[in-house]
């Protein structure tokens, strides 16, 4: 019998490293006798083990389609959704209960009825409100080019 070496992984060839992690891996024999048959310590075949089925499973693992790939990140900040639940309002004329809904299936976020009123009166508010309205642009009289 071969004295064990502690440090036999660095001695091991590549092939020797994976006919060892095989025969590990095979489980016919215990992972002693494959190590004092090596003449590896039994930390260095249960290493060159989990090696190979780390291998194995990047090897069988199903790699993940463009399908899958996040194209972007939003940060998702309260005004955000205001913002969100005014254009699901206005542009798709959805009703207050659509909106709650909406937001809460997609982002996760539970709003109340009473919040979606308030957001839509704020901006209701804002409309009419006279400190708004840019009037730089507006000239008296005629304008000369």
């Amino acid at each position: 019998m071969p004295p064990i070496d502690r440090f036999a992984s660095g001695k091991l060839m590549g092939g020797s490293c994976k006919t060892l992690a095989l025969q590990a891996l095979a489980g016919t024999e215990p992972v002693s006798v494959v190590a004092e048959r090596s003449g590896a310590s039994r930390p260095t075949v249960y290493r060159q083990m989990n090696r190979a089925n780390g291998a194995l499973d990047a090897l069988f693992t199903p790699a993940a389609s463009a399908d899958d790939e996040v194209p972007f990140t939003l940060p998702v900040t309260r005004p955000w959704l205001e913002q969100v639940a005014l254009g699901l309002m206005l542009i798709g004329h959805t009703l207050f209960r659509g909106v709650i809904e909406f937001i809460h299936d997609l982002l996760g976020v539970p709003l109340s009825l009473g919040t979606v009123h308030n957001i839509h009166q704020r901006a209701a508010r804002q409309r009419h409100s006279p400190e708004r309205r840019d009037r730089s642009l507006i000239r008296a009289g005629r304008s000369a080019r």
